[in-house]
């Protein structure tokens, strides 16, 4: 009994273990809040209880939503059960206009790194419209992390122009492009309203680019009785999709349908028509069946795809190959985390001109780095090693650790670079006065314990001859966050951030 009982409980867990490695994911253009549909009955205050009891319903591990304004976007905050966001306005990159946001259940999904970028030749300006758009167009992104698993994927969020053929086709490049700068080999998932459907060449240009596929053609079962858009008309009926889930080649899918949901709305009834109720005759009608949206939601049950080995904790494995392929003795290698890692994606052209290695993985702690440093820096015996880390600690990236343990990581490390006969530069972590991955660390607690670091970083570099970069003077807007010209989210800076970090480590460094 006790035998059969044990295997009981194995079998049990093996259920449990593979049914983890399965995200729920969604899309859904809600229609933006407008008095224009309110007098058919199609507002946002008449839709929105529905919206919010569907979304819940369906559980999302993970959604793209289109066309939402700030007052949508705080609504679905407060009336969706346990999500947090990721995204802003595409008017001014802050709360004005509509924003594309991914939302993710927090009990879930770790969002790590975050930022978007406009649909336009200028990618990075707020605000900007390209080709023939007929208004800005933005994609918001992030990396992020399943709890249950600890496996890591990208997920991005787009709206394409109603209007450009144009700038829908150029959009569908410039997304692949962006993908392959800020994936690398990482899996991803791209979700919106591409206001494409499955015959236009936006749709074949990302389909044929070998980077995505639809899930609708990967999916073992798939219900799409109809395409996604229904301009608010229940009897509206095609077989264009125009709202897609793509995935990166590492996903299987299992499951997709485009959901119909609908509700009911009482009208208004003649005196006669009450009449006729209350005396019970038939073939009175008292409500009329709506939409939720001017689109159906769009679902995909997708597998998440074995990232590394459980044993690759401190991830040897991403700069394995390309440590193999250094020829030339660098001048100085630059260790750390996103801060790190998105430098040498946004301004490669910094680290190979100066002869610098770039050595950042996004979401690393400190104990990480310092269990990798050996590979990754002393191993190619450069003359400076740039230590760049901290800001992931204190957002418990792993869990609590102290200051006083995070010192010890980065005096570790310049311990062992000193041995080696390696110059050390100690960096100041940037700026940051909140996580939005990580709810837990308030505005306050990352203040503090930034400035706490800080103090403790320079301190340490003074005591010991170490030279010292202070990024965080340069880029503080006085209050303790990452000043708005140089962030391209809260924590990580935009290109022209990198410009004044590297102006001011070139100092250091010549």
């Amino acid at each position: 009994m006790k035998r059969v009982f044990t295997l009981s409980l194995l079998f049990v867990a093996a259920i449990s273990l593979s049914a983890q490695s399965y995200i729920n994911v969604g899309q859904f253009n809600l229609r933006y809040d407008t008095k224009k549909d309110v007098p058919r009955g199609d507002g946002w205050a008449a839709r929105s209880q529905h919206v919010f009891d569907l979304i819940n319903y369906e559980g999302w591990d993970i959604f793209g939503v289109q066309e939402v304004l700030v007052n949508q976007v705080n609504d679905l905050m407060q009336n969706l059960d346990g999500y947090e966001y990721i995204g802003s306005g595409r008017t001014d990159g802050a709360t004005k206009g509509e924003y594309s946001p991914i939302f993710y259940r927090k009990a879930r999904i770790k969002c790590l790194e975050s930022g978007q970028f406009w649909l336009s030749q200028t990618p990075e300006v707020a605000g900007s419209k390209g080709w023939d758009a007929n208004i800005p167009r933005i994609c918001t992104w992030g990396r992020f992390e399943d709890k249950n698993t600890k496996w890591k994927f990208w997920f991005f969020n787009l709206h394409m122009d109603h209007r450009g053929v144009e700038a829908r086709r150029e959009s569908a490049k410039l997304v692949l492009a962006k993908i392959k700068e800020i994936c690398g080999d990482e899996p991803y998932i791209l979700t919106g309203d591409f206001n494409s459907d499955q015959y236009s060449e936006a749709y074949t240009t990302i389909t044929d680019s070998g980077m995505l596929k639809d899930s609708y053609h990967l999916a073992k079962h798939t219900m799409a009785e109809t395409g996604s858009m229904n301009f608010f008309n229940t009897a509206f009926k095609t077989d264009a999709r125009i709202d897609h889930i793509f995935v990166s080649p590492q996903f299987k899918v299992h499951k997709y349908g485009v959901l119909t949901h609908s509700y009911w709305n009482p009208i208004e009834l003649s005196e006669e028509a009450l009449e006729q109720i209350k005396q019970g005759k038939e073939g009175v009608v008292q409500h009329v069946r709506k939409v939720i949206s001017d689109h159906h939601p769009v679902t995909a049950y997708v597998e998440l795809p074995f990232m590394r080995s459980p044993e690759d904790w401190s991830q040897y494995g991403r700069y394995e190959q390309k440590n193999k392929e250094v020829t030339k003795k660098p001048k100085a290698v630059f260790i750390g985390d996103s801060l790190t890692d998105g430098w040498y994606r946004l301004h490669s052209d910094f680290f190979t001109e100066n002869n610098y290695l770039g050595r950042g993985i996004s979401g690393q702690v400190t104990t990480q780095m310092l269990a990798r440093f050996q590979a990754d820096v002393v191993n190619h015996k450069p003359e400076t090693v740039v230590i760049l880390a901290g800001t992931n600690d204190i957002a418990m990236n792993k869990g609590y650790i102290s200051i006083d343990h995070i010192m010890e990581n980065i005096i570790s490390m310049a311990q062992i670079a000193k041995a080696n006969k390696i110059k050390v530069v100690l960096c100041s972590v940037l700026p940051a006065e909140k996580f939005r991955w990580s709810w837990e660390v308030t505005p306050e607690r990352a203040i503090s314990s930034i400035n706490e670091l800080n103090d403790r970083i320079r301190a340490y570099a003074k005591a010991n001859g170490f030279k010292y970069a202070d990024y965080y003077s340069v880029m503080n807007d006085g209050k303790g966050g990452l000043k708005k010209e140089y962030q391209r989210d809260p924590v990580h800076p935009n290109l022209e951030g990198y410009y004044v970090m590297e102006e001011v480590i070139q100092k250091i460094l010549k």
